[in-house]
């Protein structure tokens, strides 16, 4: 018994040891596990420890900023994000940190100061614009919100972030081209999340503005629409007539069948756009109709989605297969709405 408490003692003398000689690096890592934790008092602690190895570490005291944002400790995360922005080492995250304290505390002017002040940095950064819009769209300023997420979709089309929010805005202005075209991009850049559940049904109230001859809604803003947008809206118009007695995923893929292949003899050379090309894709390798079942049977009936699923496994697994294994791009200068 005397062995077993000596060795008690030891392991625990060991263990104490061990825990001082824990690097930054690693003391940062188990940071991050309590943050995920929700343990922000515990957290805090092992990067202020940390500190004590590298008081100037800019991914430390970004993720320091961060714990304390996590926290509410707003005027701590505020100083600690300033010390890491004056750092000519600080990456857009530590930014759109910095920005996420201020619009915790309506401190929005200052939050625009940081946002610009990133831009002048990251001029291209999609991330950055996306959060100015953000802000913009907190003290109700849209019309400046939708400059910012448009010219984000522009510089950096692969942030998923501006076509989310150009998607709801558009969707109130009933400008439904565009919730067409930055709704299904947006729904191939970020497949799986609640946002991409919201934005199904989107695109849906876009096919129906645009499809349905009942609903006396315009399609797109003619003063501010584009030779794309209006060549987009033309070829559906045309098909419009099989949505006549109202929209499904079979009467919807039907039309999208026939636009692509208008498109790609006519049009493809002089707008190459990746979602069309995506379109195409799909319809060569069969799996075109199991993608309109995803999109828009999952928004009309979720239960029919399901049987569709189960009476179509084979393409429905395939389907599944090809989205889980490729990552959907967008090539720079296919920008066609401004």
């Amino acid at each position: 018994m005397k062995q077993f408490f000596l060795l008690l003692i030891l392991l625990t003398f060991y263990g104490m040891g061990f825990s001082q000689t824990l690097t930054a690096k690693q003391l940062q890592e188990n940071a991050q596990i309590l943050m995920q934790q929700g343990d922000f008092d515990n957290a805090i602690a092992a990067l202020q420890k940390a500190r004590q190895q590298d008081p100037l570490g800019m991914e430390l005291l970004k993720n320091l900023s961060f714990a304390y944002y996590l926290q509410r400790d707003f005027s701590r995360a505020i100083e600690t994000g300033k010390m890491v922005t004056d750092m000519d080492s600080a990456d857009e995250q530590s930014y759109q940190i910095l920005g996420y304290s201020y619009k915790a505390i309506a401190a929005y002017k200052e939050a625009n100061k940081i946002y610009r002040a990133a831009l002048k940095k990251f001029s291209n950064s999609g991330v950055i614009y996306n959060e100015l819009g953000e802000n913009f769209a907190l003290e109700k300023n849209y019309r400046e919100a939708i400059v910012q997420w448009e010219k984000g979709i522009q510089l950096s089309p692969n942030i998923s972030g501006n076509y989310y929010n150009a998607v709801k805005y558009y969707a109130e202005q009933k400008n439904w081209i565009r919730v067409l075209l930055y709704g299904e991009l947006f729904v191939n850049l970020e497949s799986y999340s609640e946002r991409t559940t919201l934005v199904k049904t989107y695109l849906l109230a876009a096919y129906a503005g645009i499809l349905n001859p009942d609903k006396a809604t315009p399609a797109m803003d003619p003063a501010t629409s584009t030779a794309f947008e209006k060549q987009v809206f033309l070829l559906f118009s045309k098909n419009k007539a099989l949505a006549a007695n109202g929209l499904s995923a079979d009467n919807i893929g039907s039309i999208r069948t026939r636009f692509i292949l208008h498109w790609q003899t006519g049009l493809s050379a002089t707008y190459p756009y990746r979602l069309f090309d995506h379109w195409q894709y799909l319809i060569n390798e069969g799996i075109f109709e199991a993608y309109n079942q995803w999109i828009f049977e999952d928004a009309l009936n979720k239960d029919a989605y399901g049987w569709w699923k189960i009476n179509h496994s084979a393409e429905s697994l395939k389907f599944e297969q090809f989205q889980q294994s490729r990552v959907f791009k967008i090539s720079a200068g296919q920008y066609y709405t401004q």
